[in-house]
């Protein structure tokens, strides 16, 4: 429900506000909304760990990240990502941004569960990046290195320099 509110919102109604909000940098107001989300789901956990990383509270990002993960079924089954050749050049081009970085829904999540694990581990490479913590850089990056995410390459280049 939003906060004390008399009318019951439609379903989604919340989780579009919270996307709307960490989009307009109001990450004070998704950050209330989200801490009084219940039951957690991945996509909430996830969307409190950017409130988290906005303000640079790396340990708190990485808790929050550890948590969706845990709400993250194993096999969420979902869209097919080897579609065709211009999804996969798509792909490629979004590989190089930072598109990681933004809020996800729930329905996301569940048609593209396999994206939004891999959200999950940028932004814990980030983190781990940011701590100095080369080790933990390399360990969580290294699974996913074959995708060619730009922030994965740069980070285990700079881990493996530093170690």
């Amino acid at each position: 429900m939003l906060l004390q509110s008399s009318q019951v919102p439609p379903e989604g109604a919340e989780e579009l506000l919270i996307i709307n909000l960490i989009y307009q940098g109001r990450y004070a107001e998704a950050y209330l909304l989200l801490k009084t989300e219940t039951p957690q789901r991945p996509a909430g956990m996830f969307n409190l760990a950017l409130c988290f990383y906005w303000l640079g509270s790396y340990r708190e990002t990485l808790v929050c990240l550890d948590k969706a993960q845990m709400l993250l079924a194993i096999d969420r089954g979902g869209i097919s990502l080897n579609s065709d050749n211009f999804y996969k050049a798509i792909r490629e081009k979004q590989n190089l941004a930072d598109e990681y970085k933004l809020p996800l829904t729930s329905k996301y999540i569940a048609l593209f569960g396999e994206l939004a694990k891999d959200n999950i581990t940028r932004l814990k490479t980030d983190c781990w990046l940011q701590l100095e913590v080369y080790q933990k850089v390399i360990e969580i990056a290294t699974p996913i290195a074959h995708k060619n995410y730009k922030n994965i390459d740069d980070a285990l280049q700079i881990a493996k320099e530093r170690i």
